[in-house]
């Protein structure tokens, strides 16, 4: 029976790809990262399996990057260890992505799940190779015959995100900060500004671009410099180096707020995170193993969205931070009316458009 990742394929009527977002689950991570480096340099752990079959999961980027590689990898084991299968995961070095993968499979692993954009290419081509073979690629649009892609249609609650700053800023400015100026990044960017115009259109908005997603210095430095500047709202989309976004935060003091992306991070910095864009990688990976196990594989591009549930708008309950009640009605507004059809959040392309650059 498929589980509730089916609802990814029925809401893709829209879709885009994914950039780098931290995530804040301090525990998990942590875990995920001893479990990498007890197997050694090529990769993490290897549990038993009982159905034969295999998982090999690969990414571009270290175990316990307090992002989207971590709760991928949550899902994904959470996942085996319930069907009871096999999963190994390699930390893959640049310029042997391919070459891992071939290794993995020569292995007779089964399903080759990899993760962040680096690792697009080489898993188009590697499952054009292995055909017996399935390939899973989250976080960058992508399909093939016997290739999965999932991809999150992040304009969607960064629209949100950006009203509920809008609606927060008593300067109005505002800022954001991200980790690599690329355009996976930017689609972050663009729902952002686009539902703080919505709001406000006076509105000023600060940018700037850390350059990596593994330089919380870097981004501490960044949003001080934001905040110094008379921004006293501030989000970013910045992988690992987006922690640096809480530490300036917390070093201004009360009245300066910050917001998470990709994980739930509300409790990091009580009375100053607002909100965290939710993007429930876990699950989704849980969702894909489990279904792949039961032998439901659906090659094609899936997508987490409001729609589904899979991506939200995730604000900080009453005891997390103080946030007037217009302000929580208006966001759950803005989000219904998304979700509805009723506000069209213009940068984003539609499915149809995503699918044609695919071909």
């Amino acid at each position: 029976m498929k589980r509730r990742i089916a609802l990814l394929a029925a809401a893709c009527m829209t879709v885009m790809a994914l950039g780098g977002c931290q995530k804040v689950n301090e525990a998990p991570a942590t875990e995920a990262a001893s479990q990498a480096e007890a197997s050694g340099p090529a990769g993490a752990e290897a549990s038993e399996g009982k159905s034969g079959n295999k998982v090999a999961y690969i990414t571009a980027q270290r175990l316990g990057d307090d992002g989207p590689v971590d709760m991928v990898y949550r899902g994904i084991k959470a996942g085996c260890d319930e069907a009871g299968i096999e999963v190994h995961v390699v930390e893959a070095k640049k310029g042997e992505y391919e070459e891992s993968m071939q290794a993995m499979i020569s292995e007779g692993y089964n399903l080759i799940f990899a993760v962040f954009p680096e690792l697009l290419d080489s898993v188009k081509n590697v499952s054009k190779q292995n055909p017996d073979v399935s390939f899973i690629h989250a976080i960058c649009a992508t399909k093939g015959d016997n290739l999965e892609g999932i991809c999150c249609y992040e304009q969607q609650s960064s629209f949100v995100m950006g009203v509920l700053a809008a609606m927060t800023t008593k300067t109005n400015k505002v800022a954001f900060v991200g980790g690599v100026d690329n355009p996976d990044t930017h689609r972050y960017l663009d729902g952002y500004e686009e539902g703080i115009q919505y709001v406000n259109p006076d509105i000023e908005v600060q940018t700037s671009w850390i350059g990596s997603f593994e330089d919380p210095a870097k981004a501490k430095e960044l949003a001080l410099v934001h905040y110094q500047n008379g921004v006293d709202v501030l989000w970013g989309s910045g992988g690992k180096s987006a922690l640096g976004l809480y530490e300036a935060a917390k070093e201004m003091g009360e009245g300066y707020y910050v917001m998470g992306c990709t994980d739930d991070n509300n409790d990091r910095l009580p009375g100053q995170v607002l909100a965290s864009h939710y993007e429930a990688w876990d699950t989704a990976a849980k969702d894909l193993i489990l279904d792949w196990n039961n032998g439901v594989f659906e090659p094609g591009l899936k997508v987490l969205t409001l729609e589904n549930g899979y991506a939200y708008c995730k604000l900080a309950d009453e005891s997390q931070c103080e946030i007037p009640q217009e302000v929580r009605d208006k966001v759950e507004e803005v989000t219904e009316q998304i979700k509805s059809g009723e506000i069209v959040v213009k940068s984003m392309p539609s499915y149809e458009e995503v699918i044609a650059t695919l071909e």
